[in-house]
């Protein structure tokens, strides 16, 4: 064998090797568990998190967080405290950007491992839980209560967006600008969500 061929085999098993590291790289990276923050309004609450009937664990007292195993199906979070009504949240299983990063580096070997092990999907990092009181006293209680969570959901998201652009480098300036926008959209949403729990919420009729 020539030392060109020998440098060739070389770069060769040097490819290969790349090529089987990189294909679980979602797995490697971002690992087929995730943390979730469950936070309520108030604080204080006992929160169960189940995906398909299965208990995946439980926050005693809010805020508090549990790890959960990546999964293709969504994540519901339920939340009990005295004086208030059960507040169910779902959380929607995405698709992560790692497993595009497999696409390239990894190929189809990756994207297998990763779809069997559930690695390509996650749930949003942190949820915030609107708790309803079980009955307002009269409607400016009510009003008071939910412009209060508006407010600081208002703050907490602008505070979020305003570090993103502060951070963001001059080459990154299009995916922070996505990130922010996303922001965006999940705070208004947010605010509708709230303003539809205020319409609904039950106030004490007087005689």
């Amino acid at each position: 064998m020539t030392l060109k061929s020998v440098a060739a085999a070389g770069r060769l098993m040097l490819v290969v090797a790349l090529g089987f590291a990189a294909s679980a790289c979602a797995t490697i990276v971002s690992g087929t568990s995730q943390e979730l923050n469950v936070s309520t309004e108030p604080a204080g609450a006992e929160c169960r998190v189940e995906r398909q009937g299965a208990m995946l664990g439980v926050v005693k007292f809010t805020p508090g967080k549990v790890t959960v195993p990546r999964h293709k199906d969504n994540i519901v979070v339920s939340c009990t405290r005295a004086d208030y009504e059960t507040s169910n949240e779902i959380l929607a299983s995405s698709f992560t950007g790692a497993t595009f990063g497999n696409l390239l580096l990894g190929g189809f070997v990756g994207v297998v491992i990763d779809a069997s092990s559930g690695a390509n999907n996650k749930y949003p990092e942190r949820v915030v839980i609107v708790m309803t009181p079980a009955v307002f006293p009269d409607v400016a209680a009510r009003d008071t209560y939910y412009e209060g969570v508006k407010s600081r959901l208002r703050a907490t998201a602008d505070a979020e967006i305003k570090r993103i652009m502060a951070n963001c480098s001059s080459t990154g300036r299009e995916l922070c600008n996505t990130e922010a926008r996303e922001i965006g959209e999940a705070r208004d949403k947010a605010l509708a969500d709230i303003e539809a729990k205020r319409l609904a919420a039950r106030v004490a009729t007087t005689s």
